[in-house]
């Protein structure tokens, strides 16, 4: 006999269809929440990639300057109460020296990195007859001519070769990453090599630098530089690449190093090469030889005073300290300009041979 199914009636029929109208309100249902759970986990990290990326930039790419349409030209700032004196306290006294340095038609000099990039520097040979010789590496985002202005004059008027480099990533030198002093080290340590064969196997030969610069002299003092170094003049250096970003983080974005600083120095490590926790100047000034001059303005807010006094302290070689109450970032040598001479040209006499 052929089975003959049953007929359904109207109400079976009714809960079918509700049931099954139940089961795709459900799916809907499920559907959006996955999508709210997804959007939920989403965000958070795209926040953080982006961060990553706006942070990464800003502190390590190069970036060219634009031309500035011409202003009327403004009176020097006068400093902020409770702040240090800034450079922006001393901007005709800038460009004043550094209108100095460029009349006196300084030779350009091209040299080639380690790692194949062409770095710039001028030379400022002294007007006598001089086996001293003064190489000054500037600081973040500046450039050969301006964080030393005011003093080129003082120290070319004293009877020193000035070799003023343009760091790499900066104005006239190749490169698109600034390292903080990793790479820029062995920079340093290929000028100071020109140096010695420019003027010769008996000359004194002194490095300075202010900020980046700073720490980049302290650094390349961990290499096998030549033995004509004399001293080493530190103003404002940071301690390491990884406590300067993370003291601006908190600084300029009041945001927490986790987890920021972490995948930072991924990115850092994956595009621009190094990685910022590769040196710090503490560990190279434990064993460090060549005497050195640390200098500080002490209401610098940029880089904390503190990564200085921790420099002095770490120090193995002959060392002296100068900390200029009411300068602010690099400016020390503009608010007590007699002082600073004084101490610095001091200092390098002391260990001239």
């Amino acid at each position: 006999y052929q089975q003959v199914p049953a007929r359904k009636g109207p109400g079976v029929r009714e809960r079918e269809q509700r049931a099954e109208a139940y089961r795709r309100r459900q799916k809907e249902l499920n559907r959006k929440k996955a999508g709210m759970i997804a959007a939920a986990v989403m965000l958070p990290v795209a926040a953080i990639a982006g961060s990553v990326a706006f942070f990464f930039t800003y502190a390590v790419v190069r970036m060219e300057k634009k031309k500035k349409k011409k202003k009327r030209k403004k009176a020097p700032a006068a400093p902020k109460e409770g702040e240090g004196l800034t450079f922006d306290c001393f901007r005709d006294k800038m460009e004043e020296g550094t209108r100095w340095f460029k009349e006196q038609d300084p030779e350009k000099i091209t040299l080639t990195s380690y790692d194949g990039l062409k770095l710039s520097a001028y030379l400022l040979p002294a007007e006598k007859k001089s086996r001293n010789v003064l190489l000054l590496m500037h600081g973040y985002r500046c450039d050969g001519f301006s964080d030393f202005s005011c003093l080129y004059q003082f120290y070319h008027d004293q009877g020193y070769h000035l070799l003023v480099p343009h760091q790499r990533s900066h104005a006239e030198s190749d490169g698109k990453y600034i390292c903080f002093g990793v790479k820029e080290r062995y920079d340093c340590k290929m000028w100071a090599d020109y140096a010695v064969r420019r003027f010769g196997s008996d000359c004194n030969l002194y490095l300075s630098g202010i900020s980046m610069g700073s720490s980049t002299v302290l650094m390349a003092a961990g290499l096998d530089l030549p033995s004509n170094v004399r001293g080493i003049i530190a103003d404002c250096g940071f301690t390491s690449p990884y406590d300067i970003f993370r003291h601006v983080l908190n600084l300029q974005f009041r945001l927490p190093s986790f987890p920021l600083m972490n995948l930072t120095e991924l990115a850092v490590k994956r595009k621009a090469g190094f990685d910022y926790k590769a040196v710090s100047t503490l560990d190279v000034l434990k064993t460090c030889k060549i005497p050195v001059l640390f200098i500080h303005g002490g209401k610098d807010d940029f880089v904390p005073t503190q990564m200085t006094l921790d420099n002095y302290s770490a120090c193995a070689s002959p060392k002296e300290l100068l900390i200029v109450p009411e300068a602010g970032h690099g400016t020390s040598n503009m608010a007590e300009p007699e002082r600073y001479r004084k101490t610095a040209l001091a200092f390098m006499k002391k260990y001239e041979k």
